[in-house]
């Protein structure tokens, strides 16, 4: 008897589903569910790091972008005093001079981060049209994809991590991707050339979109694509960046224990092999691989064809010597991240039953991607539940202090401040980051600014104690910097007959 009553509970269940299933599958839902899914994500992204930039949690990043735009709009050249380089130095970002002109209408971090969460935001509704009208899939799997996309780490790591023009290029890869496959080659050649022109290297990661056409029997588009990709990245980082910077191959110390320059690089890594292979399969690299994979349930690796051409994107930042987990490196993973979103509906095909007009995924595979999803974003994502995010954006009294120095500063002064002062500060000539984590000299602090702002949270990383804080203030004084304020663990020190 129980079971009898299961079966028709189950039926009645599958019944119900399947009729639900039917009213989404039509035309409107292929307009209507990306567009809510789109706006939904990007209130949850813009709400969190605008919150985040109220409580003074930014870091240097914003400001190094907050001063190129206010450089950019006044004519001025974009040379950072923070990093020390030229804008376009790192990665040839030349896109970002476009998104500056913005800010001559709006505040810039407000408008730089906003744009930044709805850029993340709208790569969900490419992965839907890949997923509907690529690979045929049913709305059930289509929005699994969406919401894997929607709350993986490294996606909400890259939208708290201040500003990062890769982020723009996201998207632009994703739709990109949908449009070659569907042969719209008018909208995916402006797509990709907006994506390289946020970052130089992710000329590499256009390579492998054409990469995965080719062994997708679109031999002739991929094969141009292959061709621009790597040509457009040689040309940037060999020819154009130095040119810029002036000191020939701009990622040179990043690679140095290979060689001293960009041949002597990769005959240091041809008759080194053993050691790439090493520095691939360091501890680190296979966490960021799991980090990756893992909130997917590994199913884009399913998708071989479509997820192996991104190896290499993957393989340059894991051999060099470069932060490739965290805010500091999670623009490496731009690409990669692409790479698993454009491979996992094709996974999802791969794992489903054809029916006349649409591909079925099981159930269960649906509900373990969704859970895997889930349970990483709980475990990983900077915005999880642990972190509490809804507390975000409130103000204390230090906070206060903050917003009345910078109100106070006049624009034409040099300023020294912590890091998550910097971007208020930004739109001066020259401002720079006071150092955390190692405790600088007094002259460090002091030189080529005129006001010098300490804050107990930076000075609490220094590991110094009362002694050594008050012997670092009289060296201020030795200096020629007159302490003029300390309210609320916040020191501004100005040089003397400024």
């Amino acid at each position: 008897m129980t079971a009898t009553v299961t079966r028709s509970f189950r039926r009645r269940i599958d019944y119900q589903l399947l009729r639900w299933q039917a009213r989404l599958d039509g035309a409107w839902a292929d307009r209507v569910i990306p567009l809510v899914a789109m706006l939904g994500l990007f209130v949850v992204l813009a709400g969190t790091a605008l919150a985040r930039a109220r409580s003074f949690e930014t870091g240097s990043e914003l400001g190094t972008w907050v001063q190129g735009a206010w450089q950019i709009t006044t004519s001025r050249p974009a040379e950072s005093t923070i990093t020390g380089r030229h804008l376009l130095e790192p990665q040839l970002a030349v896109g970002f001079y476009g998104v500056a002109q913005l800010t001559r209408l709006v505040a810039a971090i407000p408008l730089l981060l906003a744009l930044q969460s709805a850029a993340l935001a709208a790569g969900a509704g490419a992965i839907w049209r890949l997923a509907r009208q690529v690979c045929t899939l049913r709305v059930g799997a289509a929005l699994a994809a969406v919401v894997a996309y929607g709350v993986h780490p490294t996606l909400h790591t890259l939208n708290l991590a201040d500003v990062h023009p890769e982020a723009f290029a996201l998207p632009a890869l994703l739709w990109g991707a949908y449009a070659t496959y569907r042969g719209r080659w008018a909208w995916a050649l402006p797509l990709f050339l907006l994506a390289v022109s946020m970052r130089s290297d992710l000329g590499l990661a256009v390579a492998a979109i054409g990469g995965g056409l080719v062994v997708g029997g679109r031999a002739r588009g991929g094969r141009r694509l292959v061709v621009a990709g790597f040509a457009w990245t040689a040309l940037a980082q060999l020819v154009v960046q130095p040119m810029i910077g002036g000191d020939g191959f701009v990622h040179q110390d990043a690679f140095a224990r290979y060689g001293d320059d960009g041949p002597g690089i990769l005959w240091g890594m041809v008759t080194a092999p053993w050691e790439v292979i090493g520095d691939l399969i360091a501890h680190e690299n296979l966490e960021v691989l799991v980090a990756l994979l893992a909130p997917v349930a590994f199913l884009s690796t399913l998708a071989p064809r479509r997820l192996l051409p991104f190896a290499p994107v993957l393989a340059i930042p894991f051999v060099a010597d470069v932060p490739i987990a965290g805010p500091e490196g999670v623009g490496h993973l731009v690409a990669p991240l692409a790479g698993v979103f454009i491979a996992l509906p094709f996974a999802l095909e791969n794992l489903g039953r054809r029916n006349i007009e649409r591909v079925t995924v099981d159930r269960r595979i649906l509900a373990a991607l969704t859970l895997a999803a889930l349970t990483f974003f709980v475990l990983d994502a900077p915005s999880s539940p642990y972190s509490e995010p809804w507390a975000w954006g409130g103000r204390d009294a230090a906070d206060g202090v903050r917003l009345e120095i910078v109100e106070r500063l006049d624009r034409d002064e040099r300023v020294r401040a912590a890091p998550s002062l910097v971007g208020e500060l930004a739109a001066r000539d020259v401002i720079r980051a006071v150092p955390t984590g190692v405790a600088p000299t007094a002259s460090e602090l002091t030189s080529g600014v005129d006001v010098v702002v300490l804050d107990e949270e930076v000075v609490a990383t220094w590991d110094l104690g009362e002694d050594e804080v008050a012997e670092l203030v009289e060296e201020l004084e030795a200096q020629g910097f007159e302490e003029v304020a300390a309210v609320e663990g916040i020191r501004v020190h100005r040089r003397r007959g400024t």
